[in-house]
């Protein structure tokens, strides 16, 4: 590669897509593309990574003879960008032109399965590996773990791991044990671990990671959790910001938030996350006053709150009824931050609002919603004016509904329901007699249900890279 080329693909890894572009048409003016494969990868890095993949490919196209590396190049841009599809016709175009996917291959191609879940597409491509590939290397059976576990197979995944043997690393021991937690199994992700220390195996950031996630899924008895705690004090862990919040949620869910504020203070460094961990661990054991406190501490430290942190904070006030204060957080988060709201926000409002008994004002608060509201936010307010006994309040939401919707079917239903458990049976056969006629129009569709046998999902009709 010439001095030139080696420097234009230098500086394009820390360029933007604007900047690669420019790049581009000086390398092109200097004729040093498409020849230049180096400055060519450099490049196709850089479209991707900007999400220019039509340029990307356009470049790609462009080149003689692409050797297995760009090509590789070329399969992981689309794979990190998330273009299973595109991905996949590449691989087949690539083993058309006469270059089999190799490891590097089919272990980008196996991430992007795994981003996606598209476990057909992934066991295509695991029959691929070991009916061409002389051997399977690590990365691309860790890959296969990760895949396996992210499209909910863990019994796959298992068999996968097991069979890596001696040759699992750090990074596989991880692998299984965030595959037993995304499928609901922390205690064996635990076990996983416990067989991971009797190999001898060094743990890293990433791996404690996923031991504190299983904890935290099991609502581990105070011992595990401490004994988690303590492993991460004496390996030097605890002063890693990432694992510090983790413990503080663990601690939070376990009921133990003095330890989690303990925790906290300790954070050399905060960042926003820090701070949204300790508020979510208060609010959720209903801490309002200090959690409102926390909250006055990060704006007087100089941080900026985001969506998540005001969602925090809400429903820190919704558990300890602290109306007025939700009430100027929502207007401070509008007015002052200008943050525009998420469902969940003005959820949350909603409940805290029929939970405090002001159901009128919840009502009118959801009229002046400038979105439209979903359907868990009416069935709070309409089950809050069951509870609370407010009829004459549950008649004009329902009526509202149902004026806003009226060929929906469920808005029937939640009023017939609501009226039976005010044993206002009038209203309820009424519901039910303009349930039936809205049944017999033309905009009626039959509810059906099925189950399939065996069937995993669909998949895509893509070409298979064993077709070419």
């Amino acid at each position: 590669m010439s001095a030139a080329a080696a420097t234009g693909a230098a500086i394009l890894g820390e360029v933007s897509g604007a900047s690669a572009r420019r790049v581009h048409a000086r390398a092109l003016k200097l004729g040093l593309l498409p020849s230049g494969l180096h400055l060519c990868s450099a490049l196709l890095r850089a479209y991707a990574a900007s999400g220019r993949l039509a340029a990307a490919r356009q470049l790609f196209d462009e080149i003689p003879s692409p050797d297995v590396p760009l090509w590789n190049t070329l399969l992981s841009s689309l794979a990190r960008s998330g273009c299973l599809h595109h991905a996949l016709l590449a691989a087949s175009s690539m083993a058309r032109a006469g270059s089999r996917p190799n490891n590097v291959s089919v272990t980008s191609l196996l991430s992007a399965c795994a981003r996606l879940g598209s476990s057909v597409h992934g066991r295509e491509l695991h029959g691929y590996a070991v009916r061409n590939l002389a051997a399977l290397d690590l990365p691309l059976l860790n890959a296969l773990v990760i895949m396996y576990g992210r499209c909910k197979r863990l019994a796959d995944a298992r068999r996968v791991f097991i069979g890596i043997g001696s040759m699992k690393s750090m990074v596989s021991w991880t692998c299984m044990i965030n595959a037993c937690c995304e499928n609901g199994c922390p205690a064996e992700a635990l076990k996983v671990f416990e067989e991971m220390m009797l190999a001898g195996v060094k743990v890293d950031e990433v791996t404690l990671l996923a031991v504190i996630s299983a904890c935290t899924m099991l609502d581990c008895r105070s011992e595990l959790g401490e004994w988690v705690e303590e492993y991460a004090r004496e390996n030097g862990f605890l002063e890693t910001t990432c694992v510090a919040h983790a413990l503080i949620h663990m601690h939070g869910k376990m009921g133990r938030v003095r330890r989690s504020c303990e925790i906290f203070d300790s954070i050399s460094v905060r960042t926003i996350v820090s701070w949204t961990a300790i508020i979510q661990a208060l609010a959720v054991h209903g801490h309002g006053m200090a959690a409102l406190v926390r909250f006055s501490q990060m704006l007087r430290q100089g941080f900026q709150p985001d969506e998540i942190v005001f969602l925090s904070m809400i429903n820190a006030c919704g558990h300890s009824r602290l109306v007025n204060e939700a009430r100027q957080l929502f207007k401070s988060m509008i007015e002052e931050y200008h943050i525009t709201p998420w469902m969940e926000h003005y959820g949350s409002m909603v409940d805290l609002l029929c939970k405090s008994g002001m159901l009128e004002e919840a009502f009118e608060f959801v009229l002046a919603m400038p979105v439209r509201p979903d359907p868990v936010i009416w069935r709070v307010l309409t089950g809050a004016c069951r509870d609370q006994g407010n009829a004459v309040l549950a008649r004009k939401v329902i009526d509202h509904v149902i004026d806003v919707e009226p060929h929906h079917g469920g808005n029937y239903v939640l009023a017939s329901n609501l009226y039976a458990a005010n044993e206002d049976w009038r209203r309820v056969v009424d519901v039910r007699m303009e349930m039936g006629v809205w049944k017999g129009t033309s905009r009626y569709t039959t509810g059906m249900s099925y189950v399939e046998v065996n069937v995993e999902e669909n998949a895509e009709s893509l070409p298979s890279i064993n077709d070419a």
